[in-house]
């Protein structure tokens, strides 16, 4: 059962992505509630066989404690859990207790306790105490439960919360935190700015009179020049996969940095040999752009604002090549395995042997419907794998275009590899140094996600600024309301975004009554000023993705350790889905 939580946890993680973030605040006592009032704000809670709810009635002290209460007794291996994270700046080298107050009533077949985890790189196991054998069964009045734990200098997550297995009820409350023996206090947040505030913050923004990228003006964008100086590898994130806003913006970014710095490398976080594809349209005009954008499997990019960029990007090669659209992700096999396929056509028994591996994939690929999407493969099937892909690369030697065949073959093994976020981080950063490798005189811009882009926490803009060093420049992306295009509840659609609340990031900008602007965080950060070392603490700040209907939009972390700049949009509009994307 311990193991089974172990994965869980795991899963948990990944599914919510908190191993990326650091909540603002810790509601260590369950007194703020969510825009849903059943639950507390900050935490992270599930699974779907429990009812977990604030209880005003039964609690230690205060308003509110954390009920749970088992609503599917069939199912014997879930567990009902609430899960944040912690700061690995306070805690790392640290021994740290963690206390909470629990009470039980008609618990069994499992127990009611507190857990806490400390991961290393890629997901590694460096610490866990759940509280297994020692969990609290049966009826309890309210009682002081402990974890002790030493923190490892080489972590790189802390998550810690509660946990319910069983049937029964069970409420927590009063959480507390000591460091080498000292209670942890709780930061005060920052929910307004003073007169003087909005003055110093207004030296560090730049504003921008419009997202549009046909506008035609584009003087407000000079100041790119002195932001981003020579590097060569420009990040431009996106908090939303669904913004319309942000799409625009960066599509304008785009267009300016390839017409008056020669950037001549597009990049983006879809699938390596798909995306390549659309180049065949992009420096051609072979081939349909909407199937091609298709091609790259994911409803994110199937939109009128990706489609007007490539259509720009097409044009703009007329009548000379001059950009190139790729892309570095790695969750799927198909494109390369079709790669592999065109090369050897000629070779019957080679196509053979590829058309036996394609046919073990599609039921790696099956299986992993059931595994959260991670691939699973049989000691059998990966010697077979291994051999095929073995007499591939052997056969390549003589390939004119064997760096790229060769390539493909990396994305087949680093597909079945794929177990967690960070491992997939860890590829699209080395598929994106070799586009970059593979075109020394190039300047280059990223597409992803916010959470891929940035500088921390082991994704993929972690290992290309440690790579890159200054040559990498990122540029995050928020908006204060509004809508976004997103997969959920209520399918794919549009989805109203929770408004920036106090405390949050998105709701201090607003403040400033700008509806467009570039906050030059790089300076911020190195010039230590005082009114504005705010901007430099943990903050709340938005973090969506492709779903909606999360009911807390909001997680935090150091944004000035994250990127460079950050791009506010006041409001945000739903991407315009093209009409085979429903």
């Amino acid at each position: 059962m311990k193991r089974f939580f172990v994965f869980f946890v795991s899963v948990c993680l990944c599914s919510c992505c908190t191993n990326s973030y650091v909540q603002d605040s810790m509601n260590l006592d369950f007194e703020l509630k969510d825009d849903n009032p059943r639950l507390p704000k900050y935490w992270y809670t599930g699974d779907h066989s429990y009812i977990i709810s604030l209880d005003s009635i039964e609690k230690h002290s205060g308003l509110f404690s954390l009920k749970m209460e088992k609503l599917n007794k069939r199912n014997e291996t879930s567990f009902g859990v609430f899960t944040g994270t912690l700061p690995v700046e306070i805690f790392a080298g640290k021994n740290v207790e963690y206390r909470g107050w629990i009470k039980t009533k008609d618990v069994k077949n499992g127990y009611a306790g507190l857990w806490l985890r400390v991961d290393g790189e890629n997901m590694e196991v460096l610490g866990f105490d759940n509280m297994y054998d020692r969990g609290l069964t049966g009826n309890n009045e309210w009682t002081q439960v402990s974890i002790k734990i030493e923190i490892s200098n080489e972590a790189t997550n802390i998550n810690y919360g509660g946990v319910f297995s069983g049937e029964g009820v069970v409420w927590f409350d009063n959480l507390e935190l000591y460091v080498n023996g000292e209670k942890l206090i709780e930061p005060k947040l920052k929910v307004k700015l003073t007169r003087k505030d909005k003055k110093e913050l207004r030296e560090y923004i730049y504003p921008l009179k419009t997202y549009e990228p046909d506008d035609g003006d584009s003087k407000d964008l000079e100041v790119l020049k002195k932001l981003i100086g020579n590097s060569k590898v420009i990040a431009l994130g996106e908090v939303s996969h669904g913004s319309s806003e942000i799409f625009k913006m960066k599509n304008r970014i785009i267009q300016y940095l390839a017409t008056n710095y020669g950037f001549d490398i597009f990049s983006i976080e879809g699938n390596m040999p798909e995306a390549y594809k659309l180049n065949d349209y992009i420096v051609r005009g072979k081939g349909d752009p909407k199937k091609l954008i298709a091609g790259m499997y994911f409803w994110t990019w199937r939109t009128e604002e990706v489609l007007n960029m490539v259509e720009w990007m097409h044009r703009f090669n007329q009548p000379k090549q001059r950009i190139s659209f790729t892309g570095f992700d790695m969750q799927f096999h198909e494109g390369a395995v079709n790669e592999l396929l065109d090369a050897f056509k000629e070779n019957e028994d080679a196509t053979n042997r590829i058309a036996n591996l394609k046919r073990i994939l599609v039921k790696i690929k099956t299986r992993a419907q059931y595994n959260h999407g991670m691939p699973s493969v049989g000691e059998n099937e990966m010697k077979e794998i291994d051999a095929i892909l073995s007499f591939l690369q052997n056969s390549i030697e003589t390939f004119p275009n064997k760096d790229w065949l060769q390539q493909n073959i990396v994305i087949i093994q680093q597909y079945l590899e794929n177990n967690s976020s960070l491992w997939r981080d860890k590829c699209m950063a080395d598929n994106f140094l070799w586009i970059k490798e593979h075109n020394p005189n190039s300047k280059l811009v990223i597409w992803a996600h916010n959470a891929h882009i940035q500088k921390t926490d082991q994704m993929m803009g972690y290992h290309l600024a440690q790579k890159l060093g200054d040559d990498y420049i990122t540029f995050g992306f928020t908006f204060y309301d509004g809508s976004f295009t997103a997969a959920g509840s209520n399918g794919l659609t549009s989805y109203n975004a929770q408004q920036g609340y106090p405390g949050t990031l998105e709701y201090l900008l607003e403040q400033l009554k700008e509806p467009v602007f570039i906050l030059d965080l790089k300076r911020i950060k190195s010039e230590n000023n005082k009114d504005t070392e705010w901007l430099t603490q943990r903050l709340a700040y938005r973090l969506v993705g492709s779903t909606g209907g999360d009911p807390n939009e909001f997680l935090g972390n150091k944004i000035s350790n994250d990127f460079d700049y950050l791009i506010f949009i006041k409001t945000s509009t739903p991407s315009a889905l093209l009409s085979n994307s429903q």
